[in-house]
């Protein structure tokens, strides 16, 4: 089995860089927290290196999000050699960026829990949309 990262470690690395850039930490910053060196960081946060559980672990710690923060909804990734993901489902863009930040920088639970809720809800109604107008586009013209 290859020790080389796949998809499912460069995405984690690109967790850390925006959970990290979220809190408003530098690279040496974090680096220093977690006893590394800013090269190294890097390299995670690149997807060049892989990273130990028990960095990833202190890595959490320093910038204070879960674990599940790294992993949530990334995936499944079958072991291959391409390291390449299928439909990626993720795409972080500057706009995800800002739109967390803004969201992590609400301190209400309740209000960021509403807003939340707003964004799926508005979501699922863009689905139902495209269903729609799709099933509209089926019909034979009368």
């Amino acid at each position: 089995m290859s020790k080389a990262p796949n998809a499912a470690d460069k995405e984690v690395g690109k967790r850390i860089r925006l959970h990290r850039r979220e809190r408003k930490f530098t690279q040496p910053q974090l680096a220093h927290h977690v006893g590394i060196t800013s090269q190294q960081l890097q390299k995670y946060e690149s997807g060049v290196n892989r990273i130990a559980v028990g960095k990833l672990v202190e890595i959490a710690t320093a910038l204070k999000v879960e674990m599940v923060a790294f992993f949530d909804r990334i995936p499944t990734v079958e072991p291959s050699n391409d390291n390449q993901l299928e439909n990626p489902q993720f795409d972080f863009t500057h706009e995800a960026l800002l739109m967390s930040t803004a969201f992590m920088s609400i301190s209400k639970p309740l209000l960021r829990k509403r807003i939340l809720e707003l964004v799926q809800s508005v979501a699922a109604k863009e689905v139902e949309m495209d269903e729609f107008e799709a099933e509209i586009e089926r019909q034979p013209a009368e």
